[in-house]
């Protein structure tokens, strides 16, 4: 295992190494044929062969890389976007006096982000940036920063916003922004609310009479002015949210913080709601929880907008909600930690979405098993909800068709309204993994806010997801608070002292020693279940790090494997002090896996976005949340698998989500057969089917219907602009040596044959010459 020392010195050998690795191939547009796309791999090969110029980097684990570029800026990453159309990503950092927000351009040859900012924006004295979202907010295909901030000489409650676009060019942002109407504290969320992939914003106006919380009604949305518009001050007005029979619903106030999320919940490829609410009563407050799900309006264009599916209490003592497909049932889980009220018993959870499940018949082979549907359901009808349902006319359980069991591979983006998402923490719910953080780190606390940050700025820490082993299923990375400095001594209980970050593997429980398995939450009734367990070979760079705030994944370089940025604060901060020390940990294990990186975009543009006075761009740094995908694969058994990723669902508290999403295949020996791509679009058809992906690949959506402003009736997911860019994967060389070497063995035993069997013709045929024919005698 490395010493940190040894990890810092081999940064300048990792930037050689991966320096020298190849360049993406080239681009395919639509549907490409299998031969040619065979044949781009071949020549990738053959590049990176010809392209090697020295060894990769040998030490396989997490490697210390540093600040990359980052070094001695005083700031933390608050987003990320692809500023420049490079298709790589680009850091917006804010300073340490939390009023600028400046974009580092990442620069592949030097392997660094750039230390000079490429843009900046500046807000005016008096004033502290809380969040930065990313987004192209005025549908030109050019990111544009949505900057919230707060006055904190003053006593008001006010979250202020503004908007600086992005200058058609991509020089620079407008020095003047547009106004946004404020909020209150509680950030308000991201979303596409009528469907026309236009971001707009869902929360509680500034002054609103919000604090009895009447209803739902109560939530309003910041509706989107600057596609048909020529208003060119305002960038959003307040206007009622699309929440259906809001009046009839519980309360909802949003938490400060909160974890909302805008992702498909239901299975239909369509973006839905979660909501978390605070409820606060004379003697005590607790969160909840609403689930709204996306609907599309009737044959008379009427009814669109989000219906309330469930609602209920989430566990007392929770933190930062994440959503990812934990099992790989095809179908969006809720991760999140939980801490008793003295904080000294921290767990991590995974509440599982139960729905309908693919049809898989039971296989069992050599390297496992596939579970088949009927244990699935066997699972879900044993499932004891606790949540409260909504009960209306047009219930889910009279549309589904009688018998239904599974979900056949072609059906993956039908929508099962009796999915089931179960909060309740007793011992009975089979749909809830509680894992104590002690059994898992070592350490009983986690990091749930960073209390080092100034007291008016909340940044809580999530349970980031990850696939960083490529095996399919996420693992997790967290940051706890140990009981013990390193010096020795107590360290503080508060989350003021020193930390340590960890990254907890998805492991499959019959993997698990029977020693463990309660412990880690497998149950003999779940011998099929999964849970997590600490990584420890290879992680010697992070575990060595005492001061890390927060952790998050990142594609560094865009070379197909996760790597980890860690941004920390010395435990002697003031409070008052909003810099961070950014590290980059690079992954370098090796994995027998494949991989898949999909990017919807906002379909702004056709293919280049033509300004009217600047040159053509791609339009790359859209930053489109919302977009869903569900696929399948066969793993090595033969098994069909099916996982779902939603892209982008959060962009509050400074999430540090990428704009793409990124997802491991495990090990495969097929295409990936089926990948539904789901947009927000409120229409008739509003995802795409690819059969036959490559994997190692990046698939790109544009789902263009028209341009800005239209909304086509006849437009469909049939105009959607679809590209593949491959990866070559570093055994690609070898793999054409192998092939190479085989052909000439195989062309040398054909040649000595063939020569052998001339030689024999040849002696048979002077056999003949001199032979008597006594019959002609």
């Amino acid at each position: 295992m490395a010493s940190s020392c040894e990890a810092e010195s081999s940064t300048a050998a990792l930037r050689r190494s991966r320096k020298s690795r190849p360049s993406k191939a080239r681009k395919f547009r639509g549907a490409c044929a299998s031969a040619l796309l065979l044949s781009a791999t071949t020549f990738s090969g053959v590049d990176a062969l010809f392209g090697i110029g020295e060894k990769r980097f040998k030490f396989e684990g997490l490697i210390n890389a540093g600040g990359l570029g980052l070094d001695g800026i005083q700031g933390q990453v608050a987003a990320w976007g692809d500023w420049n159309g490079d298709q790589f990503l680009d850091a917006i950092l804010v300073d340490s006096d939390r009023q600028t927000a400046n974009v580092h351009l990442w620069d592949r040859a030097s392997f660094a982000f750039g230390h000079e900012p490429a843009a900046s924006v500046r807000i005016d004295d008096g004033s502290k940036i809380t969040n930065v979202i990313a987004a192209d907010i005025n549908y030109d295909g050019r990111l544009d920063l949505l900057i919230m901030s707060q006055d904190t000489s003053a006593s008001t409650k006010q979250l202020s916003m503004q908007v600086y676009l992005g200058k058609p060019d991509g020089s620079a942002f407008e020095s003047i922004p547009l106004s946004v109407p404020s909020s209150t504290m509680a950030q308000p969320i991201s979303l596409d609310a009528s469907g026309d992939m236009q971001m707009d914003l869902l929360g509680l106006p500034f002054g609103a009479t919000t604090a009895a919380g009447k209803d739902a009604s109560d939530l309003k949305i910041w509706r989107n002015l600057l596609v048909n518009s020529t208003n060119n001050t305002a960038a959003f007005d307040i206007d009622d949210a699309p929440l259906l029979d809001a009046t009839k619903a519980p309360s909802c106030k949003l938490a400060n913080p909160h974890s909302s999320a805008f992702v498909d919940l239901n299975g239909d490829c369509l973006a839905d709601l979660f909501l978390v609410c605070s409820e606060e009563s004379f003697l005590s407050s607790k969160l909840t929880y609403q689930i709204w799900t996306a609907v599309k309006p009737n044959s008379k264009g009427e009814g669109s907008g989000f219906k309330l599916a469930s609602s209920g209490n989430l566990p007392p003592g929770t933190g930062a909600l994440s959503f990812g497909d934990i099992d790989r049932d095809g179908t969006i889980d809720v991760i999140f930690p939980t801490c008793d009220p003295s904080g000294d018993q921290c767990f991590v959870n995974v509440a599982f979405n139960r729905q309908v499940p693919l049809c898989s018949p039971r296989i069992d082979g050599f390297f496992g098993g596939g579970p088949g549907y009927g244990s699935l359901t066997a699972g879900k009808k044993s499932s004891n909800a606790s949540s409260s349902r909504t009960s209306t006319s047009d219930s889910a359980t009279d549309k589904k068709e009688p018998g239904l069991q599974c979900r056949e591979a072609e059906d993956l983006c039908v929508a099962d309204d009796t999915f089931r998402i179960n909060f309740d923490v007793s011992k009975d719910n089979v749909d809830l993994l509680r894992v104590a953080v002690d059994k898992l780190t070592g350490d009983s606390r986690i990091l749930l806010n960073d209390v080092l940050a100034p007291s008016y700025l909340s940044l809580p820490n999530s349970l980031h997801l990850g696939d960083y082993n490529k095996d399919g299923y996420p693992d997790l990375v967290l940051v706890t608070i140990p009981d013990q400095l390193a010096s020795g001594g107590r360290n503080n209980v508060r989350g003021g002292g020193e930390t340590r970050v960890h990254i907890l593997r998805n492991l499959d429980c019959s993997k698990v020693p029977a020693s463990e398995k309660v412990d880690l939450g497998c149950m003999p009734d779940r011998p099929e279940a999964r849970t997590f367990i600490k990584v420890t070979a290879g992680a010697g760079s992070i575990e060595v790090l005492r001061d890390v705030r927060s952790a998050s994944w990142l594609d560094i370089d865009e070379d197909g494997s996760l790597d980890l940025l860690l941004q920390r604060t010395p435990s002697t901060s003031n409070g008052m002090d909003s810099s961070r020390r950014i590290t980059f940990a690079q992954n370098n294990y090796f994995h027998d896996s494949f991989f898949l990186k999909a990017l919807t975009l906002n379909g702004a543009c056709q293919s280049l976005c033509e300004p009217k006075d600047a040159p053509k761009f791609q339009p790359w740094g859209t930053n489109y949340g919302g977009a869903s995908y569900k696929f399948t694969v066969l793993d090595p058994n033969g098994v069909r698998r099916a996982q779902q990723v939603g892209q982008l669902p959060q962009t509050g508290y400074r999430s540090l989500l990428t704009p793409y999403s990124y997802f491991g295949l495990g090990r495969t020996n097929n295409y990936v057969e089926s990948l539904f791509i789901g947009s927000t679009r409120r229409q008739k058809e509003h995802f795409l089917a690819l059969e036959g992906v490559i994997p190692n690949s990046q698939v790109v959506i544009n789902p263009w219907q028209g341009g800005k402003g239209s909304e086509s009736e006849s437009g469909g997911p049939w105009m959607w602009t679809k590209q593949l860019y491959l990866h070559p994967g570093d055994w690609i060389p070898w793999v054409t040596v192998v092939l190479i070497t085989t052909i000439v063995g195989l062309a040398a035993v054909v040649i000595v044959l063939h020569v052998n069997e001339r030689r024999e013709d040849e002696r048979e045929r002077k056999r003949a010459v001199h032979a008597i024919n006594f019959d002609a005698l």
